[in-house]
């Protein structure tokens, strides 16, 4: 019997807020991966919330900071996954005085057409530091996400600015991307999920600080209600004749 299984991002989508219903597309798996799958699955009735958080941050030498996070969740129950943009700023140490960035970053366009997750730091200048990071966090118990007081609910593409750069939110091939550019020329940094990931960081001044950081987030209910021992056990069972 054919059997189709859609993946989180297709039910996401199917409950998004008007003007983010695109953000995911739905991806049908084949029978050959789901064959893959076999005796790898968590029980439904264990999944208490899905959550996604992308942050992306960019300090200059003068210590100002400009950057934005995005934060999507479902919770077990819940009609319309939540989804909301914080922007953040800091002024800095008061010293408004940034070299202006003199390095030059070539090449790269390859980046762009990698499927999957692709992550890059390219730095022209001197004494910076980038870090692109993908983490995945699997708890039990309370699923609760608590909603930064700051966050504004997602209500299309924004734009935050301040001395350190401009930062843009928006949707983008199916997902949503954080796109930034760094003033007095220091360089620009990407972010973007949905259809894949990609982070990339490009550094062409100096003493500037990169971070594109996201976190896939699932909370699992402590004791599941119907735990299926003998489903488990057949699951097992098939798999003896292939030498597993």
């Amino acid at each position: 019997m054919h059997k189709k299984l859609w993946l989180a991002a297709s039910i996401l989508a199917a409950s998004l807020p008007v003007g983010a219903s695109t953000l995911f597309q739905p991806v049908e798996v084949s029978d050959q991966e789901l064959a893959q799958l076999r005796g790898r699955y968590v029980l439904p009735d264990r999944i208490i919330s899905f959550g996604v958080v992308m942050t992306s941050t960019w300090q200059n030498s003068a210590g100002q900071v400009i950057g934005a996070e995005v934060a999507l969740n479902v919770a077990n129950g819940q009609i319309q996954p939540s989804l909301y943009v914080r922007q953040i700023s800091s002024p800095g140490n008061g010293n408004g005085n940034v070299t202006a960035g003199s390095g030059t970053i070539t090449g790269g366009a390859g980046l762009e057409n990698v499927q999957g997750i692709v992550q890059s730091v390219r730095t022209a200048g001197d004494l910076n530091t980038g870090l692109n990071d993908l983490r995945l966090r699997i708890t039990t118990g309370n699923g609760d996400v608590p909603v930064d007081p700051d966050a504004q609910p997602w209500n299309g593409s924004q734009d935050f600015s301040n001395a350190a750069g401009l930062v843009h939110v928006s949707t983008r091939a199916g997902g949503i991307s954080i796109a930034l550019n760094a003033s007095q020329g220091q360089g620009s940094s990407s972010q973007q999920i949905g259809g894949g990931v990609a982070q990339h960081a490009n550094i062409s001044g100096t003493l500037n600080n990169v971070r594109n950081l996201a976190a896939l987030n699932v909370a699992l209910r402590d004791n599941p209600r119907n735990l299926n021992l003998e489903n488990c056990i057949e699951q097992i069972r098939a798999l003896r004749p292939h030498g597993f």
